[in-house]
């Protein structure tokens, strides 16, 4: 139940930072010469943070050890709300750049994708290297996890902290911001919509129902996986890291041609796509209890997973930049509005989950697991079918029939031709 706490209370620090980091992002002024206008001060800033509090949440508090439980649980409040709200200046600064770049919707589409990407590779090296510790310290008395096993989680912790450090310094020294922005062209003035303007387009609230169902899909079955894996079906360790690294492949290949897809057939169907993946994914591991599904089919449905997790993220993303158009002096304040529906909702589903554990079996994080998958899917498309065409899907559906009409005419002439000769 701690855990649960913890981690709610961490998504609410997250939740609350990201409208105020997206408003002082777009609109900061400077102070003692930081220009808190610039999207990657807060990036700098905000993964120096991070590295300076993400590993405290794997370490014993040594000096509070021999405390009483209360003031432990109040060191990890402090160091997950340090961390969270770190992880929100990197996230929405992170984000608000793509919009920047450029105003194409075809290449902000891209750009979510290259991004989503990228995260997938960092998830799948993550995966690698636990793999690789957990068979180098195999137990062959013990097959399952516990808590001797901390120290390989704080290796990794090590690892993933040493590489995000010297790519967080790449992209900050390559990436250049928008001058126009910078600089805050008339032009962009008049693009922008006041904040009464922007609560008052009930579009947002879709586009957020949208992304909030997409990312508790996203981040609460990664987190429900490995429980599922262990206490429900009782596989071993290797299996148990080798399944959400084959999720995290799978959902690298579709990350490759979820920005084609969008652009080919539009968000609406992309997203379908990934509901439908996720929907077979839900019924088969709750229904199918056959041996076959522990040796076999379970590898399956990892694979659907991942592969809906990716083509519901890069489109709700590109359906978020297709809301923010042209107004780039709130992108980062839209991105934290999305943000802030995220993090509460993600937290509530995460407490509520381990809050009722208690009361069932070990088949619980089953029904959990399918019942997160399917209920975020379906909610999602129900949101999306509602939200207008975008200017992609009636750009591209234009082209098609400009396609068709210009063929039709060639392919007569052709073969009136044929018939002459």
């Amino acid at each position: 139940m701690y855990a649960g706490v913890i981690m709610l209370i961490g998504q609410i620090a997250d939740a609350l930072a990201t409208p105020i980091i997206g408003v002082l992002c777009d609109k900061g002024p400077k102070i003692w010469k930081i220009n808190l206008h610039k999207r990657k001060v807060w990036y700098l800033y905000g993964s120096l943070l991070v590295l300076l509090s993400f590993p405290f949440l794997f370490l014993d508090c040594y000096f509070c050890k021999n405390l009483s439980e209360i003031i432990r649980f109040t060191y990890y409040v402090i160091m997950v709300t340090i961390f969270q709200i770190a992880w929100a200046m990197v996230q929405i600064a992170h984000l608000a750049i793509a919009p920047d770049i450029t105003f194409n919707e075809k290449e902000r589409t891209t750009l979510m994708s290259i991004r989503n990407t990228f995260t997938v590779l960092s998830g799948l090296l993550i995966y690698l290297i636990t793999y690789i510790l957990f068979e180098l310290g195999r137990d062959e008395t013990e097959d399952k996890i516990n808590p001797s096993d901390k120290i390989y989680f704080q290796i990794v912790v090590a690892t993933s902290l040493t590489i995000g450090s010297f790519t967080s310094l790449f992209f900050y020294v390559t990436v250049k911001e928008n001058p126009n922005r910078l600089e805050r062209s008339p032009s962009l003035e008049e693009t922008t919509a006041s904040y009464k303007e922007l609560f008052l387009n009930f579009t947002l609230y879709k586009v957020a129902t949208v992304y909030m169902c997409t990312r508790i899909f996203c981040n609460v079955t990664q987190s429900l996986l490995p429980l599922y894996l262990n206490i429900a079906l009782l596989l071993p360790k290797p299996t148990i890291a080798s399944l959400p690294f084959l999720m995290f492949a799978s959902s690298f290949l579709s990350s490759l041609i979820s920005a084609p897809l969008n652009n080919i057939i539009g968000r609406k169907y992309t997203f379908l796509i990934g509901c439908i993946l996720g929907v077979i994914a839900a019924i088969w591991l709750q229904f199918d209890t056959s041996t076959l599904y522990k040796q076999y089919f379970v590898y399956i449905v990892t694979i659907f997973i991942g592969l809906s997790a990716s083509l519901l993220l890069v489109t709700a993303l590109a359906i978020s930049t297709d809301h923010i158009g042209k107004d780039l002096n709130n992108s980062a304040f839209l991105f934290g509005i999305l943000s802030f529906v995220d993090k509460v909702s993600c937290g509530l589903v995460i407490m509520l989950v381990q809050g009722i554990r208690k009361y069932y079996d070990d088949l619980y994080y089953k029904n959990a697991l399918a019942a997160v998958c399917a209920l975020s899917t379906i909610i999602g498309f129900i949101s999306i079918a509602t939200i207008k065409a975008n200017p992609i899907e009636v750009s591209a559906l234009t082209s098609s029939q400009q396609l068709t009409q210009e063929s039709q005419p060639n392919a007569r002439k052709q073969q009136r031709t044929g018939n002459q000769s």
